[in-house]
């Protein structure tokens, strides 16, 4: 059943959160899961795998970065268009979603096909483990167009109305990627290139449905072929708002490649090791990702309606549910790092530097929540400026050059240091950006006028 936008801008924050961010938090749960059960498959091929994984990681990411990038933007131009009334604008922007996804597909298979090998070993593929690298890589830059049209049309059908529809996507697309897991690695012997296959036919499936969906009518906003030719007003529109959640994306692994080359150096072990906390990582905060992804709609809608109060609301409890929801697992996984390992690799040298190396990257993670939020509140309201500092702030303009000084200085613990450090600090700095926007719109955070407003 379709809702009402208009709900947005009338009904309670505190259901509008649940109704909306629920589907996204269960959808991004199942998506996560799955990242955590595909690693479990690929550890029982050997530690080399593993570091494979962590290695090809950045570039998957890179991909859904794009996706997300589209998917953002489009969705805050949707939301907005909603809010102030104007279908034909956010019909616009579905059909340049699916042209965009459509044209980087294309692009990527390309690159893919001629360069993925150098570009492999440039970002850290030592000669133990390039096999295994090449032929999960090979097959996901093949079919990247699947990863564009799941990403970018999940994004959209939040925007337009349909957040539980949006759930059920990302849920069946991520079961049917743990189902198919096991077959394609195991039963047909296809090693670490099943893990690809079963990862882009799951993919493929869930593009296929949420395509119908906008074709078929079922949707708020239709999909028509006329919208498909390229309108580049849209487009600039679409990556004025998407360009940031994609450079954010972008700048995470380029931090990750690059923290993988370092490692190289001391062996497929640390990358490894790295690999699983990056896994573990998203198992808390891909949670808080798909709940922030419910949030963007209710900011939108009520920025495009000139509702503040709302908004503040909005942004106050996004703070605390993310930060909670956070702490709580990060908490789990520092107390028994092991506990989680044991699940990805028996390999005692890994354990053991896993074990140590979490601990230490998992103390300042706590403080990610109030990221995400306040990046989706600028991405919500239309500022374009600040999305784009918070992008690049955490990952290239804090944690690389901290990544390069501590690693030069004290070696391989220095690599593990330089993440909460940088942390800590990309939260001082976002925080005080989004309390200066909020102060500049006249909805302060300030809990006692908050709280005279909501009494």
């Amino acid at each position: 059943m379709q809702e009402k936008p208009e709900i947005m801008g009338t009904e309670s924050i505190t259901t509008l959160l649940f109704r909306y961010s629920l589907p996204g938090t269960v959808g991004m749960v199942v998506a996560a899961t799955y990242n955590v059960v595909d690693t479990i498959f690929i550890g029982r091929l050997g530690s080399e795998a593993i570091a494979a994984l962590s290695v090809a990681f950045p570039i998957q990411m890179i991909l859904a970065a794009i996706g997300v990038g589209i998917g953002v933007g489009s969705a805050s131009l949707i939301s907005r268009s909603l809010g102030a009334g104007n279908i034909r604008d956010a019909e616009k922007a579905v059909g340049q979603v699916v042209g965009l996804a459509l044209a980087f597909g294309l692009i990527v298979a390309l690159a893919g096909f001629y360069y993925l090998r150098p570009l492999l070993v440039i970002i850290g593929a030592s000669p133990e483990i390039i096999g295994y690298t090449e032929e999960y890589a090979s097959v996901i830059t093949a079919w990247s167009v699947m990863l564009f049209m799941i990403m970018s049309l999940n994004n959209v059908v939040r925007a337009e109305g349909s957040p539980l529809f949006s759930m059920k996507i990302m849920i069946f697309s991520s079961l049917l990627n743990i189902a198919l897991d096991p077959i394609f690695i195991f039963v047909l012997d296809m090693g670490i290139r099943g893990a690809a296959v079963a990862t882009i036919l799951a993919k493929g499936t869930g593009a296929l449905i949420l395509l119908l969906h906008f074709i078929s009518g079922r949707s708020n906003v239709k999909l028509m072929a006329i919208n498909l030719k390229p309108d580049f007003e849209i487009i600039k529109n679409i990556y004025k708002i998407g360009f940031p959640s994609m450079l954010r994306l972008f700048s995470r692994n380029l931090s990750l490649a690059i923290t993988n080359i370092i490692l190289a150096g001391f062996g497929h072990i640390p990358i490894a090791a790295m690999g699983l906390f990056f896994r573990l990582q998203m198992l808390i905060i891909m949670p808080v990702i798909g709940f922030s992804q419910g949030l963007m709609p209710v900011i939108g809608y009520n920025y495009g309606a000139e509702q503040g109060s709302r908004i503040r609301e909005a942004v106050i409890k996004g703070f605390a549910i993310s930060t909670a929801f956070i702490t709580m697992l990060a908490l789990v996984i520092y107390i028994s790092p092991a506990t989680f390992l044991n699940f990805f690799t028996s390999d005692e040298e890994l354990l053991a530097m896993g074990t140590y190396s979490i601990r230490i990257m998992m103390v300042m993670v706590p403080l990610i929540g109030i990221q995400i939020v306040s990046a989706v509140f600028f991405q919500a309201v239309g500022k374009a400026a600040p999305s784009l500092i918070l992008s690049i702030l955490r990952e290239v303009v804090l944690f690389i050059p901290l990544l390069l000084i501590l690693a030069n200085s004290a070696g391989l613990v220095g690599v593990w240091v330089a993440r909460p450090v940088s942390d800590f600090l990309a939260f001082l700095i976002t925080f005080t950006m989004v309390s200066r926007e909020l102060n500049k719109q006249n909805i302060p955070l300030r809990p006692s006028l908050y709280y005279e407003e909501m009494v």
